[in-house]
């Protein structure tokens, strides 16, 4: 008999609230012997195709510059994700990848069915951003179908550790 597939949670992750976000997601994949699939997207470049051999072609949205890697999380976040995992015991891949952060993540969720998105709420200069592009978070709710949980990551009058922060 066939072994069924692990279920996955899916986060969305960005400097700056890695830690809240996968420790949030891993509780929830560990409550449900989930697979966590966390995933940095980096939206200053677009995906324009796959070269015959089965690589990326990625260009810089911004025609002024000459960068085409992917930023992705720094070391010191890796290590954050990999102990979180570690804490919870569930298994977890790292993805990096381009493009609209919102469509990025709901084709990840779809390529994986996962049962769930998790993302954080962004905070300082990304503010304005959202405010012109709406956030990842409101558009993945209003253009797919999976459940999405949104993670505060730097609320407003709360002086006390946030329950992830107390674990």
């Amino acid at each position: 008999m066939a072994e069924e597939a692990r279920p996955v949670i899916v986060a969305g992750l960005q400097v700056g609230d890695v830690e809240a976000v996968a420790t949030v997601a891993a509780q929830i994949a560990h409550r449900f012997n989930a697979a966590l699939v966390c995933v940095t997207i980096d939206p200053s470049l677009l995906s324009i195709g796959t070269r015959p051999d089965g690589s990326e072609m990625i260009e810089a949205i911004d025609p002024d510059s000459s960068e085409s890697t992917p930023r992705g999380l720094p070391d010191d976040d890796i290590a954050v994700i990999q102990g979180v995992a570690a804490r919870y015991q569930v298994p977890v891949e790292n993805l990096t990848r381009v493009g609209d952060p919102a469509r990025m993540l709901a084709a990840i969720a779809e390529e994986r069915q996962a049962e769930l998105i998790v993302v954080g709420t962004r905070t300082g200069r990304h503010r304005m951003a959202e405010f012109f592009n709406g956030s990842v978070a409101a558009r993945l709710t209003h253009q797919q179908h999976r459940p999405v949980l949104v993670v505060p990551t730097n609320p407003v009058g709360f002086d006390a550790p946030l329950p992830w922060q107390s674990r």
